[in-house]
This record gives structure tokens, sequence and C-alpha cells, in this order.
């Protein structure tokens, strides 16, 4: 178990390598910040209300059809090339493993500054707004798009108050 002094966060070798095979599989050959974009989602989520509060939970989570919400866990090929990587050590790996470590220890600062959902284009449902949650402050970092999520019916009710005291 190793605690970061900066941050207090507890990880483990088994936190750095699921996070790492996450951000392997969806951000493979993107540039560096979308790597820590891709990891920070994990620790967004988990802070996030619509989500499990705890890091598995969040990797593992399951939609209805039985698929994981992180895609690249259905596949696995992925996870093939994810455990090769780590064999051969090669570059694409270091670059995964550096952004996992700089996102689970807080050594860099989230990119996105919240976000929870990213997807490869836009739009698509992963970026888009829901009758349930509003995406807000959307960014594109590399080929991936982010955006942080903020619940419908608060935003809701904040605007008529507003209007309220007009």
């Amino acid at each position: 178990m190793y605690v970061n002094p900066k941050s207090g966060i507890r990880s483990n070798a088994k936190y750095f390598d699921v996070v790492g095979r996450v951000v392997f599989g969806e951000a493979r050959g993107e540039p560096m910040e979308a790597k820590l974009g891709v990891a920070y989602t994990i620790i967004n989520r988990i802070r996030h209300e619509a989500y499990p509060s705890n890091l598995y939970s969040v990797i593992f989570e399951r939609m209805s059809n039985g698929n994981y919400q992180y895609e690249t866990l259905n596949s696995p090929n992925d996870t093939i090339e994810w455990q090769e990587a780590k064999i051969q050590q090669d570059p694409e790996y270091s670059d995964v493993f550096q952004a996992t470590v700089d996102a689970l220890c807080r050594w860099k600062n989230d990119p996105t500054e919240c976000a929870t959902n990213f997807c490869s284009v836009d739009p698509c449902p992963a970026t888009d707004s829901n009758p349930w949650w509003l995406a807000v402050k959307k960014r594109k970092l590399g080929g991936l798009y982010f955006v942080c999520r903020v619940s419908a019916t608060a935003q809701s009710d904040r605007r008529s108050r507003g209007r309220d005291w007009k």
C-alpha cells in the first residue's frame, strides 16, 4: 500500500494496474493529456453522486445490457494487448502508467476539471445532456471529448429560484 504524502490517497499495485488497463484501452495513441483525462474520469466518478463511491465499483460498473461502462473492459483483445504491453514495457505502456500514477497520486492536475464521461465522437450519449444529467464544461483533449455532469433537477431548481427573485 502506498499513501501519497501530498494527497493522502491510498493506492496499491492493483489500483495502478486496473486504472492503467482502462486508460490503455480507452486512450491508447492519444496525447498524454487525454490519457490523464481518462484516468481522472475514474476519480471524478468516485466523487460524483451518480456513481459508486469506490474505485473497483466505478471501473467494473455494468450497464443494463451487461457490458462494462468502460467499453475497453468488454474487449478480450484489449486485455491481451495490455498484458503484452506490460511484459514488453513498450512506450505506450509507460505513458499510460505515468498518466495513471499522476492521476491516482494527484501529481498532475485534472485537465478535464471534473469530467465523468468521455467519447471519441461528438455528439454521443456519453457527452450529451439527458433528462437527469446536464453535460457541462465540454472539452476536447486529443481525439476525446470530455464532459462534467450536473444534476438537471438541481440546475432547474436554481434557474427557478433565480427567476423568482427578479
